[in-house]
């Protein structure tokens, strides 16, 4: 059993005006003890020692980039919670996240606590107070002090299990204050870029379906594991929370966690365990659903990526060719890219977009013209020939923005579960049928893998339902430059 220090209090003694005073350096003392897991550290060590022991630990199970766990009491989700902190005990990181969400309140943005430490059973645990200070300054990021006063739980349950498996690891407190997907990318934006600040591990709490008798919850919360499990984008998690489709309390931490695997290179997801109330109570009447999973680094392919340099020289040609060609002026003689590493041979997309809403999108998933000369030709692809829209006009110039996405090499997949939603593209090729989605439009369109191949299939390459069956499927990544947006962060699939 490993326990920590005696708790003992954080006191800093300033003295202003010659009155002293203590300052907001105390603990943040548990509220959950006693009553979620044990409130004497004996017997909570030893709980969370044999929880832990329960488990063993495939190789293909270790170290996980981000955890999605449950947070009810011990003798409830305990064992399912065990198995995620399992996959991690005695790993060294600079920092652990955990990221809860208020049951009972809600507030604008993401609380991040800045005590000094948080107080268990079990003893201190340090806050990470240059983590805290870096996210503070990021967008959307508050301190809501009554949130973390309160008797919240979720966040505090993962505590002593952190105390035991990563002893002596900082802890970065967060709570969502709501569950709605812009809270959740500015949440992920922020912890990717703390993730490249040192290695952090990411625990996002959640329970799943609630109250209902044990078959109906087991089919929920399949449905919902499974969406998380295959992979499916985190617009289309949303879309089917807010359907109804998936039931969990904590829709915000799932959300975010979506939104940082998408930054974090696509993780592939693994479910660890599953388990509801009624395993432990005998009860199947009423049950809470809870499950493990964990988030993996995947082998990433070394594709090259153009320079941020040539994405501008790229979407300037594209201005530079709509904008002659429209208006009849000469084309200018420095209109094509110069840059060496433009003369490669990819395929390219020219998308055109009018107050934001699509205004023409062409290309060629593979091409033996350079990047260089290429554009040109999809430029003008895109704004006359794109057969869902009228030619675009002169006047329509000034309104439209450029995106350019340079292709990867195509890659044959063997079926449909090799589809990494959100970050490929797709071709769908069935004789001389074909149809070619960007990975854009997983974003756009909020669809599930199943709808997003349904689409393809039907509305680009012209297929029945019945002649849905035996196609080849080949995927790509790309790699978008925006006009007016051409950054060391820009978008990459």
């Amino acid at each position: 059993m490993v326990l920590r220090a005696s708790p003992r209090p954080f006191l800093v003694i300033a003295l202003v005006l010659g009155v002293a005073s203590q300052a907001l350096a105390a603990p943040r003392t548990a509220k959950a003890a006693g009553s979620f897991y044990p409130d004497d550290p004996k017997a909570l060590g030893s709980m969370v020692d044999a929880l832990l022991g329960r488990h063993e630990v495939r190789p293909e199970e270790q170290n996980p980039l981000i955890l999605i766990l449950p947070h009810a009491g011990y003798a409830y989700s305990g064992a399912v919670a065990a198995k995620g902190f399992r996959t991690v005990q005695g790993q060294r990181y600079d920092g652990v996240v955990v990221v809860g969400f208020t049951h009972r309140q809600t507030f604008p943005g993401v609380s991040v606590d800045d005590r000094e430490a948080y107080e268990t059973p079990l003893g201190l645990i340090p806050v990470d107070q240059a983590a805290v200070a870096f996210l503070r300054a990021q967008p959307g990021f508050i301190h809501e002090e009554s949130a973390h006063a309160s008797d919240e739980h979720s966040l505090e349950v993962m505590l002593p299990f952190l105390q035991v498996a990563l002893e002596g690891v900082p802890l970065v407190p967060i709570l969502m204050g709501s569950a709605d997907d812009a809270t959740a990318r500015a949440l992920a934006q922020a912890l990717a870029r703390l993730a490249g600040r040192g290695r952090y591990l990411f625990v996002f709490s959640t329970d799943l379906s609630h109250y209902h008798p044990e078959s109906r919850a087991r089919f929920l919360d399949e449905v919902t594991i499974g969406a998380i499990v295959f992979e499916e984008s985190a617009k289309a998690l949303d879309r089917l929370f807010e359907q109804g489709r998936l039931e969990a309390c904590g829709r915000g931490p799932i959300l975010a966690a979506a939104r940082l695997a998408e930054r974090l290179g696509y993780p592939s997801r693994r479910q660890l365990l599953y388990a509801n109330s009624g395993d432990a109570t005998g009860d199947k009447s009423s049950v809470v659903g809870y499950a493990a999973v964990g988030m993996y680094a995947r082998p990433t392919e070394a594709a090259p990526r153009l320079s941020e340099a040539a994405g501008r020289e790229l979407v300037a040609a594209a201005r530079s060719t709509l904008t002659a060609h429209l208006t009849g002026q000469p084309t200018p003689a420095n209109a094509l890219p110069s840059l060496s590493e433009l003369e490669s041979r990819q395929g390219m997309f020219v998308t055109l977009r009018k107050h934001g809403q699509l205004r023409g999108c062409m290309g060629r998933v593979e091409s033996d013209q350079p990047l260089r000369a290429l554009v040109s030709v999809v430029a003008l692809q895109a704004a006359l020939q794109d057969p869902r829209f009228a030619p675009l006009s002169a006047d329509e110039l000034k309104e439209v923005t450029i995106e350019v996405s340079v292709l990867s090499p195509l890659r044959s997949i063997r079926s449909a579960e090799d589809i990494v939603p959100g970050r490929d593209g797709v071709v769908l090729r069935k004789g001389d049928r074909m149809g070619v989605f960007l990975p854009a439009v997983w974003e756009e369109s909020g669809w599930t893998r199943t709808e997003f191949l349904r689409a393809l299939a039907q509305q680009k390459a012209g297929l029945g339902s019945e002649e849905m069956r035996e196609v080849d499927l080949v995927t790509f990544s790309d790699h978008v430059f925006e006009e007016g947006d051409v950054s060391p962060d820009l978008i990459a699939h």
